[in-house]
């Protein structure tokens, strides 16, 4: 046996030992927390939401770089006056710096092109909804919306997570305890826990603004 042969050999019999001890000491722990029962509890709620950020975007197109401008200021202002009317103030209302460039194709029909948008960062939740669903008054200004989106927010998530994860935890000892009667053991401590991660998703399509917000919590309980 060579060398080389020799280190290799000496390397490989290193890795079997290391890897045999881990499982040794693998096994070790796991016996040491001695029987137990793993379960998952789960907790649901549907909440509504209580921001909203709606965004309507709009294209303006021409030849002439002053017209293009005035068409962005009449543009804006008719979407601020229509969101005014609707009942948001000013506070509520933002837009955006127009994205402007020049289509230098030359069978282009406009030359020069600008895209922007109007914001609304609200609490009126009621009033978003009903609104956007008006926007197509705003044709009737010369005004097309090309996109108007609405997220719906839950503000402040962390005022519901005690009694979710509670009710959570709740939940899964009782999937743990019906284990244990009809085992004939016993309950004991909670060896491991993993409290889950809080996801929230719309209810249904047509009220996005109402949430499910669910968590699903995972206990491991020795048992006697």
């Amino acid at each position: 046996m060579n060398k080389n042969t020799k280190i290799i050999t000496g390397i490989i019999a290193t890795a079997v030992l290391l890897a045999g001890l881990m499982v040794v000491l693998s096994a070790q722990s796991f016996s040491s927390q001695g029987k137990y029962v793993e379960v998952k509890g789960l907790s649901e709620r549907i909440i509504k939401a209580d921001r909203a950020i709606w965004t309507m975007s709009f294209e303006v197109k021409s030849n002439d770089s002053t017209d293009l401008y005035r068409q962005i200021a009449n543009q804006v202002d008719g979407v601020t006056s229509f969101l005014k009317d609707a009942g948001f103030t000013d506070a509520e209302i933002s837009s955006s710096p127009a994205s402007t460039y020049q289509d230098t194709y030359n069978q282009a029909q406009y030359r020069y092109n600008a895209r922007m948008s109007v914001s609304v960062y609200t609490d009126k939740i009621d009033l978003v909804k009903e609104a956007s669903e008006e926007t197509l008054s705003l044709i009737e200004k010369g005004i097309v919306i090309n996109d108007s989106y609405v997220n719906y927010e839950i503000a402040d998530i962390n005022q519901y997570k005690p009694d979710m994860l509670e009710e959570a935890i709740g939940n899964a000892r009782d999937s743990a305890q019906q284990f244990a009667d009809d085992s004939g053991a016993s309950i004991g401590d909670i060896a491991r826990a993993n409290q889950g991660v809080f996801a929230i998703t719309e209810k249904d399509p047509a009220s996005p603004e109402m949430k499910k917000v669910r968590l699903v919590s995972t206990l491991r309980y020795l048992i006697d």
